[in-house]
């Protein structure tokens, strides 16, 4: 996990961002394969866990995804709260929010709310999987008469999913929602009366008690008052801020075993680190194909 480098982050950001790693400096760091060696990954970092413990909390592997840095948290959806939470001593009236999340292996097309930001007892802005259809996500938001507005990003495929939202509190307020790109072109936005609202507490994971079977994973959430976090740079596996040899040395040592890359080795979003993560990040330093 990254830290959150905005001096205005909220403080929601601030801890939340070191989601799973036990140590914040370790995610900047290359690790040996043997376990003795890894930091510890953990959802003790956040405020609450319903329904999780570290052993949700893991490495690349038959029992984790991760995205950026060695550590990832795998939710089951069993029809009981799973979720990692973290609560705002004051309500937020701006709160900005990016994550990842692998929605693959749950079981069935049933609607699953994957985040909710709670404020006063009720649901103030939630992301949708499988709503309204199939593969759809959908950012849903309240305004200050209770009444539901929807963002819907339709069939978004499969693979890692970067989601990020902006909420703020406002007679007028500007909702907008992005899945997948930082290009302002794709971004949805709509206009609603949220005044007098405020989200005091961010939940990821099972967050509606779904009982569909199967899991999801997520990685990388970040959260704050001001500036969006962005998109992590897909490729960039030693985590430097480009894309250079290294990066291609770094894929390469985690496939055969003896390291786990700092940054993110899954060029191609595809849930684990394979010979096409290596091509991926060769054309993305040859300019043939877009970070």
């Amino acid at each position: 996990m990254k830290h959150c480098n905005s001096r205005r982050a909220s403080q929601i950001g601030r801890l939340a961002k070191t989601m799973m790693i036990g140590s914040a400096a370790a995610a900047f760091l290359g690790f040996s394969m043997n376990a003795q060696a890894q930091p510890a990954c953990t959802v003790d970092n956040w405020t609450a866990n319903p329904g999780l413990s570290d052993d949700d909390a893991g490495y690349q592997g038959a029992n984790n995804r991760r995205y950026g840095g060695p550590c990832g948290l795998r939710v089951p959806f069993d029809g009981e709260t799973r979720l990692v939470m973290f609560e705002s001593e004051q309500g937020e009236v701006d709160y900005i929010a990016r994550f990842y999340a692998f929605l693959d292996d749950i079981d069935t097309a049933d609607p699953v709310i994957i985040f909710a930001g709670e404020g006063d007892g009720d649901d103030q802005v939630q992301v949708w999987y499988n709503f309204p259809a199939a593969n759809d996500l959908t950012l849903r938001a309240r305004d200050q008469a209770g009444t539901d507005h929807d963002l819907t990003f339709e069939s978004v495929g499969s693979g890692w999913h970067s989601i990020e939202f902006e909420w703020h509190q406002d007679a007028s307020a500007e909702i907008s929602f992005i899945v997948n790109s930082d290009d302002q072109e794709d971004e949805l936005s709509m206009t609603i009366d949220t005044s007098g609202l405020v989200i005091q507490s961010a939940h990821l994971g099972n967050a509606a008690e779904a009982n569909t079977g199967g899991f999801a994973d997520f990685d990388d959430f970040d959260s704050r008052r001001s500036t969006r976090p962005g998109r992590l740079l897909r490729g960039d596996a030693t985590d430097s801020g480009n894309h250079t040899g290294a990066d291609s040395d770094a894929v390469l040592l985690e496939r055969l075993g003896l390291e786990f890359a700092p940054g993110q080795p899954d060029c191609t979003e595809s849930g684990s680190v394979t010979g096409a993560d290596s091509d991926c990040v060769l054309l993305i330093r040859l300019g043939l194909e877009d970070p």
